[in-house]
């Protein structure tokens, strides 16, 4: 990565982070990520927030949202 701008360096990180993600989401979807639409992802995602209220260790993305304010 040392040959690439810090634009390119951010945009690749956030590909790996994505793939990586979509790995996991595919895994728990119990399909492969080609069979993933923006349906699925958008149920996993209520899904993992749902785990996150209930017990925030259960969950794959663990943050706290409560001060965010748009």
């Amino acid at each position: 990565m040392s040959g690439l701008s810090t634009h390119e360096r951010f945009l690749c990180r956030l590909t790996i982070s994505s793939l990586n993600l979509l790995k996991v989401i595919s895994e728990q979807e119990g399909c492969a990520i080609e069979e993933l639409n923006a349906g699925k992802v958008c149920d996993w995602f209520l899904k993992d927030k749902l785990k996150r209220e209930q017990n925030i260790d259960s969950a794959v993305l663990r943050w706290d949202d409560s001060d965010f304010q748009f």
